[in-house]
C-alpha cells in the first residue's frame, strides 16, 4: 500500500475514534491502537507525526523525490539510473581487503564530487580492525588525488557498535559533505535493520552515506544502491622520452548490483584528480587484454635456462 493511502487510513481511522464508542468500544480502540502501530512501523515515522495530515504529506512528497549528483560522466550516470543518491545510504563492497586502496579511491573520488571542503569535510568512520587490514588515509596523496587534507575528519574506534553508533549520529548531520562507515565482512549489526536505520537517517538530513564492506558478499540492505568495486589496470602514459611506460589515472571496475533502475550494469571509471570527474574507461570486455604498464625501475628480469643436461648417479 502506498504512503499516501496508508495516511488517509490513518485519519480516517482517527476521526472514527473521535466518534462516540458503542458496546464494542473498548475493542475498537485496541483495533485502533494498533492499526496506528502497524502503519508507523511501514511509514518509518513516530505516531504522533501521523497524526498531522499536512506534516505527513509534506513527508510523503519529499520521499517521493530522489536527488541524484551527476558523476561527471555520462556513461557512469546512465549506468546509476541518472546519478549517484545525494541523500540516503549507499553501498560499496570489496571481494579482497588486499584492494581495499581501490575502494577508498573511490570513496574519496565521490567525496570530492560532492563537494568535501574544510568548512564542510568527509567524515571517515572505521573500527581498528578496518583500519588495521586495510590502512589509513595519507595526506600528500589525498592532495595528490584531489581532496584538501584538512576536509577529512577521521573516527576510528576500538569496536564494531561504537562505529555504527557513531555513524547512525553522524548521519543526523547536516553540516557534512559526506560520511563513510568502513567495515569488515558482514556484522548482523549491519543488516537489514541497521543498514535501514542509517539510510532514514541519512535521507531526512539530506546526507549521503556509504557503507564500505571489505571482503564482503552481497547481502539484502536497505541500501539503495550498491556497488562493487575492482581495480582496473591504468593505461599508459608516455613519460620525457615519448615512451609509454608510466602509468595514468586509477581505473575503477564498477559492477551495479542494485539499483532503483532495476538493472545489473558493468562500466569502466577512470578517475581524472585535475579536473575532479570520472571519464568513461575502455568497455568492460577489454579488461582481459589488458596488462598493467611497466614500471620504469622494474627489475632487471631473469636470464633464459640453459640446457638440462641429465647426470647419472654415482656411488
Amino acid at each position: 500500500m502506498a504512503s499516501t493511502d496508508l495516511s488517509s487510513l490513518y485519519r480516517a481511522g482517527s476521526a472514527a475514534a473521535a466518534r462516540p464508542p458503542g458496546a464494542g468500544g473498548v475493542s475498537r480502540n485496541h483495533a485502533l491502537a494498533g492499526l496506528k502501530a502497524r502503519i508507523a512501523a511501514i511509514e518509518g515515522e513516530p505516531v504522533c507525526r501521523l497524526e498531522n495530515p499536512d506534516r505527513t504529506q509534506g513527508q510523503v512528497a519529499r520521499r517521493s523525490t530522489l536527488e541524484l549528483a551527476s558523476l561527471g560522466c555520462p556513461e557512469a550516470d546512465a549506468a546509476l539510473g541518472g546519478g549517484f543518491p545525494a541523500t540516503g545510504l549507499s553501498e560499496i563492497h570489496l571481494d579482497e581487503t588486499r584492494d581495499g586502496g581501490t575502494l577508498s579511491g573511490f570513496a574519496l573520488a565521490l567525496a570530492i564530487r560532492f563537494g568535501a571542503r574544510p568548512g564542510r569535510p568527509l567524515l571517515w568512520i572505521g573500527d581498528a580492525l578496518a583500519f588495521a587490514e586495510a590502512g589509513l588515509p595519507y595526506g600528500p596523496g589525498l592532495a595528490g588525488f584531489g581532496l584538501d587534507p584538512a576536509s577529512l575528519c577521521l573516527v576510528r574506534t576500538r569496536r564494531l557498535e561504537e562505529a555504527a553508533w557513531a555513524a547512525e549520529e553522524a548521519a543526523a548531520s547536516p553540516s557534512l559533505a559526506m560520511a563513510i562507515l568502513e567495515i569488515r565482512g558482514n556484522p548482523a549489526r549491519l543488516g537489514l535493520e541497521g543498514t535501514r536505520r542509517l539510510h532514514l537517517r541519512a535521507r531526512a538530513a539530506g546526507l549521503p552515506l556509504l557503507l564500505l564492506r571489505q571482503s564482503a558478499r552481497a547481502e539484502a540492505t536497505a541500501a539503495p544502491l550498491r556497488l562493487r568495486i575492482r581495480p582496473g589496470p591504468a593505461s599508459p602514459v608516455a613519460d620525457l622520452a615519448g615512451e609509454r611506460r608510466l602509468i595514468g589515472d586509477p581505473v575503477f571496475a564498477v559492477a551495479v548490483e542494485k539499483s532503483r533502475a532495476g538493472r545489473p550494469h558493468d562500466v569502466l571509471l577512470e578517475w581524472k584528480s585535475d579536473e575532479r570527474r570520472f571519464d568513461a574507461g575502455e568497455p568492460a570486455a577489454a579488461l582481459s587484454r589488458r596488462v598493467a604498464a611497466e614500471t620504469v625501475d622494474r627489475p632487471d628480469p631473469a636470464r633464459a635456462d640453459g640446457a638440462v643436461l641429465a647426470l647419472r648417479r654415482t656411488g
